[in-house]
């Protein structure tokens, strides 16, 4: 088993055998419901190629992200936080692949207090990173910077630069209107920096990319690296 996720990756033999008795690897789609509001969570997803995106419906329908979680981390942390649920959704963002652990083994090896858990430790301060410069960059930086940093870090988490998803989509990932994605696109695949179609969007020029996106991108990336190093 080829294990491309990082958290999974840096566990000891004996805690990830422990896991792997209840381990499933799974293709899923775009839009598959990972976590449903206020619903028990039964299953752990870890990403390897697959994107998941963690979002706040408010009562109109309407869609903002307050982060993504790929093959750098975990599906599920309100059960290792004895939670259980969570009235945010989480729904597949780009398509591929990932493993599914069910939650009572997960949270059983957490309890056990070793390499799990100092790792699980970390991963949830940089998701409370994460979530607090996603605050600030949706209130202060430009549709444009944030496009940038969006598809970065989505790039960064599948590790590809070819990233499947629609303008649609990024709309309501970045809780505007559709036209307004798709003049920031415009303008940054003019600059030749991303080449997009209607069903996904490639990077074309990295480094033009991160000088165009907002510093929230290098921020958390830096972060992360910190913490994990």
């Amino acid at each position: 088993m080829t294990l491309e996720n990082r958290l999974l990756a840096k566990l000891p033999p004996e805690e990830l055998a422990s896991l792997q008795q209840h381990m499933s690897e799974h293709a899923l789609d775009l839009h598959v419901t990972l976590i449903q509001p206020n619903e028990p969570i039964r299953d752990i997803w870890f990403p390897t190629t697959m994107l998941a995106s963690l979002v706040t419906v408010l009562e109109d329908g309407s869609t903002v992200e307050a982060g993504s979680v790929g093959r750098e981390g975990m599906v599920g942390i309100p059960v290792i936080l004895d939670a259980h649920s969570t009235p945010m959704q989480t729904v597949v963002q780009v398509p591929g692949r990932a493993f599914r652990v069910s939650a009572e083994a997960v949270k059983k090896l957490f309890e056990q207090r070793g390499v799990f858990y100092r790792l699980m430790n970390k991963y949830v301060h940089t998701l409370f990173v994460i979530a607090s410069q996603s605050t600030a960059c949706n209130r202060k930086h430009a549709i444009e910077a944030r496009l940038a940093r969006w598809l970065l870090t989505s790039s960064d988490g599948i590790g590809s630069d070819d990233i499947a998803i629609t303008h649609e989509y990024l709309a309501a990932m970045l809780g505007v209107r559709r036209p307004g994605v798709t003049e920031a696109a415009l303008k940054l695949q003019q600059a030749g920096w991303i080449a997009y179609s209607r069903g996904g969007v490639r990077i074309v020029d990295r480094q033009e990319l991160e000088d165009a996106a907002c510093e929230c991108y290098q921020r958390v990336k830096e972060e992360f690296d910190r913490v994990f190093a």
